[in-house]
């Protein structure tokens, strides 16, 4: 694709770098030199010849800050553009919204099958968990995993989210098509597949100037010996979802224990953390603080009274568990931080992302998104989740071995804590 023209370079860059000086929290600028950055890149933002050029410049400038929620969202992926360029972004994204129903993890340097959607078509076509991806339509995985873990020094977890969006990107399609993928098997033997890209399942929604998204909310009740225990999962945290979040708790109200599995839920809406938190907590606790420049807000869980027929209830008292890994991010950190903190809920899998700065986006005179984080966040014991994240109470990864066996571990050790503690001690909230 040949480069876009470039738009207003210097008063694009001027706009993103004094959105940033007025909106950061930390004035020293998490010990950047703001201004030096400024006088050392604005000279190379005057010289882009062309747009791709000048989004190099401003991710660099963002970069320096080493901290997580700062990007630019090209225009094009924004509604808010030209028709024929809306149209045309259209066409391409339906062209790329296609997948094999399988979800993928980085382990042990390789993309390993973690979980096949039961009425997908990876499953369809003999797909198991444990399986490891070696090749896309004849094109191997290997050589760019390997240039992502090339530094030994790199967050292992950032680079299982770079091998996330690379294996996904790789394995993307239009609808119908179909997609041959090579595997290891169980017995290491190599197989290739050929299966058909569905649509993903969910409900596209839009926040701001974000990308459109898909949103998706499952739940079951499984039985754990005598104990029924409700599971929940989704993908993101999006309005769209809390009504349907307010349905399962409805269906699952009866369950001895809940487990929330939050892995790769990448966050969304930072505010539905309270809403979500009041259906755990019978009275309103603080499960975060926010700090701004000049301002410090509590997230405060909302306790839910009535269910959705306005019927009188109480938050669900029993045993809370929560699975998380590290591509649990942001708004799910948020939520989980805080429940763990206070003792609500005893959290299951791996370390966090460690993402968790509240964000905006605001559109810059080229018609570029700056995606800016705009406060820090402090868990209730007053420690920050940026960077760390969340530490479980039992760390529990994957492993190709349980996977194999059809196991899931964190899953697994999650709804067996969740079975003896509702058999062990009275359903009370605090």
């Amino acid at each position: 694709m040949a480069e876009t023209p470039v738009r207003e370079p210097l008063a694009t860059f001027d706009s993103a770098w004094t959105i940033i000086a007025r909106t950061h929290w930390d004035t020293s600028y998490n010990g950047v030199n703001w201004g030096a950055v400024r006088d050392s890149l604005r000279p190379q933002a005057a010289r882009s010849a062309s747009t791709g050029e000048l989004r190099a410049v401003l991710e660099r400038m963002v970069g320096t800050l080493r901290q997580s929620h700062f990007s630019i969202i090209p225009r094009e992926l924004s509604d808010v553009v030209a028709p024929e360029v809306s149209a045309a972004r259209q066409r391409q994204e339906s062209d790329r919204n296609g997948s094999i129903g399988a979800t993928l993890r980085l382990l042990d340097g390789t993309m390993v099958v973690t979980a096949v959607r039961e009425d997908g078509s990876a499953k369809r076509a003999g797909v198991q968990s444990g399986w490891t991806v070696s090749a896309v339509d004849g094109c191997s995985l290997a050589p760019a995993l390997s240039r992502l873990s090339v530094n030994p020094n790199a967050d292992a977890r950032r680079t299982s989210l770079a091998a996330y969006t690379l294996a996904n990107e790789a394995l993307a399609g239009a609808v119908g098509d179909t997609v041959r993928v090579a595997f290891t098997d169980g017995t290491g033997a190599r197989r290739v597949v050929a299966i058909e890209r569905e649509e993903e399942p969910g409900t596209v929604t839009k926040f701001g100037n974000l990308p459109p998204l898909k949103a998706w909310l499952e739940f079951e009740r499984v039985r754990a010996g005598a104990r029924a225990i409700g599971i929940i999962r989704f993908n993101i945290w999006m309005p769209v979802l809390s009504p349907q979040f307010d349905v399962a708790m409805d269906s699952l109200r009866d369950s001895d224990a809940i487990v929330l599995d939050l892995r790769g839920n990448f966050g969304g809406v930072g505010g539905m953390s309270m809403g979500i938190a009041g259906h755990f907590l019978d009275s309103m606790i603080t499960i975060g603080t926010m700090r701004q420049r000049g301002l410090t807000a509590r997230f405060v869980a909302n306790p839910r009274r009535v269910d959705t027929r306005a019927r009188a209830v109480e938050p669900f008292a029993g045993p809370l568990a929560l699975v998380v890994d590290e591509l649990s991010i942001s708004t799910t950190e948020i939520f989980a931080g805080g429940l763990q903190a206070i003792g609500r809920a005893r959290v299951f899998g791996t370390q966090t992302s460690g993402q968790a700065l509240p964000a905006v986006t605001e559109r810059l005179p080229n018609g570029d998104i700056l995606y800016h984080a705009i406060a820090d966040f402090l868990s209730p014991a007053g420690t920050p989740l940026e960077g760390d994240g969340v530490r479980p109470d039992v760390l529990m990864p994957p492993s190709k071995r349980a996977l194999l066996e059809g196991r899931d571990a964190a899953l697994d050790a999650a709804v067996r804590w969740a079975a003896e503690t509702a058999g062990s001690r009275r359903k009370t909230a605090p």
